[in-house]
């Protein structure tokens, strides 16, 4: 059995990987309502306030056993809960914390949070995240500049299609000539395009079509879902991680235990495994088709902008 402080510290990180705790309620025991104060959380003492913020279900209660259980596997995985009682979960004034995790309190779905501190690598290992190393995360870069080729090929065609359109069928010469050579504006075209494509897969699903293949996901440090500003920080930091062939970028994860280059360091993200992933935060099939969408529709808007500056230069 778990001593108290065992409990907490475990509980601590599981707050924080799932938005809350979970309490449940048979139907003979006194039903408590939103708002309410507890003494006793899943039979321990509360080091802090606890007070009911929002209804929960049956599955919330499993999947937080699921949760201690991945944390705590000596422990056995507990009592099952049952369908048919009452679940609230519960927030803490302040907030319990553990060494290592990221402290947040978290109520009726918002975060409110103070000064954040970066969790430490056993922090890590108790999430279940692991980073992925350099030469696979190679590969997806391989593939992803392989479909901005594509993406390429395809803005190129939709342009001379719009081109022979508003000329009528008949396109200028001196346009055919300014747009047949690669100048400053299609190459400026080409990176912001790549940037968004990478920028807008991250945020909506976590994985672009070279991540997706190869079974990854970008997540935040904490193992939420990445964020837009994260997704910006990182693909921006992508640029000093591939000077020199990516020497920059090896030496950065080389020596980090989480596998982090230095983009991923400043936007507090980690590239780890899709089954590494906290379940909440695992995307689905259709997130990465809507990501992969409209990063191609982004790509592409930026190749054809950049051949039209071209022409008009």
């Amino acid at each position: 059995m778990p001593t108290e402080n065992d409990f907490w510290e475990a509980a601590a990180h599981v707050f924080s990987e799932r938005g809350g705790l979970v309490v449940g309620f048979s139907k003979d025991s006194t039903q408590p309502e939103l708002g309410s104060t507890l003494d006793n959380i899943l039979g321990f003492r509360p080091q802090h306030q606890a007070s009911i913020v929002a209804p929960s279900d049956w599955a919330d209660w499993q999947e937080q056993v699921e949760a201690f259980y991945r944390l705590r596997p000596s422990w056995g995985r507990g009592k099952s809960g049952d369908p048919s009682a009452t679940y609230y979960r519960v927030k803490f004034d302040p907030p319990i914390t553990a060494r290592g995790a990221i402290p947040a309190m978290f109520a009726a779905g918002s975060i409110f949070s103070s000064s954040l501190a970066l969790p430490s690598v056993s922090a890590y290992g108790e999430l279940g995240i692991q980073g992925v190393r350099f030469w696979p995360r190679v590969l997806a870069r391989v593939i992803d500049f392989a479909l901005h080729y594509v993406f390429g090929f395809i803005a190129g065609l939709l342009f001379v299609f719009l081109l022979v359109l508003a000329a009528g069928g008949r396109p200028p010469l001196w346009v055919l000539q300014r747009i047949s050579h690669a100048r400053v504006p299609e190459f400026l075209g080409g990176v912001l395009g790549a940037l968004a494509y990478q920028v807008i897969c991250s945020s909506i699903s976590g994985s672009t079509l070279g991540k997706w293949v190869l079974s990854m996901q970008v997540v935040q440090d904490d193992g939420s879902p990445c964020r837009l500003k994260s997704a910006v920080i990182r693909e921006l930091g992508y640029f000093v991680d591939a000077l020199f062939f990516g020497v920059i970028g090896y030496a950065a994860m080389k020596d980090d235990p989480m596998q982090k280059r230095h983009g991923d360091d400043w936007a507090d993200t980690i590239v780890c495994k899709r089954a590494d992933v906290p379940p909440q935060s695992r995307q689905g099939g259709m997130r990465f088709v809507l990501g992969l969408m409209l990063g191609a529709f982004a790509d592409i808007a930026f190749l054809i902008l950049g051949t039209l500056i071209q022409m008009n230069s």
